[in-house]
């Protein structure tokens, strides 16, 4: 007799533990499933997690944050874009002054600039130091991290 079987319960036949096995193994694998940027929900870049609303076609990119009273402390725009290149960004339309954190197609960080309120006409246009697959805007002051640090997304609120 098993000591499972002293104590009242039954042990697992074979087939049974192997199923159970599966589903514990199968279900570890959906919840740490890579997700899509395009799906993204929030960002980590370093210990800094900000909650992301996602820019992924050409109208939401151009219009981005314009327009807007304010930004949470720990929220921002996540821009998506087909493939790494230069994209140039200004604050037209912006309220307030943000981050703009560049990120390679590598996920590592390739440069960061806080952009004050545009008063001219027109305002300048940014551009990153090196090609970035993917641009966080955060409100100013929020980013410290710097060159290098790797960039995660999350698809889980």
């Amino acid at each position: 007799m098993s000591d499972l079987e002293l104590h009242g319960e039954r042990p697992m036949r074979g087939w049974k533990k192997g199923a159970s096995l599966l589903l514990v193994v199968s279900g570890s694998a959906l919840a740490q499933a890579p997700c899509s940027a395009e799906q993204a929900r929030a960002v980590r870049i370093g210990a800094q997690r900000f909650a992301a609303e996602v820019a992924a076609t050409p109208a939401m990119q151009e219009r981005g944050l314009s327009g807007r009273e304010r930004l949470a402390p720990n929220a921002g725009m996540w821009f998506v874009f087909l493939e790494a290149g230069r994209p140039g960004f200004w604050m037209q339309g912006m309220r307030f002054p943000i981050d703009l954190v560049w990120v390679n197609s590598e996920q590592r960080v390739v440069g960061a600039a806080t952009l004050p309120i545009c008063r001219n006409d027109p305002c300048p246009i940014i551009y990153p130091p090196a090609p970035a697959a993917y641009v966080l805007e955060i409100a100013a002051g929020r980013f410290h991290g710097r060159a290098g640090d790797r960039v995660e997304w999350e698809c889980v609120p």
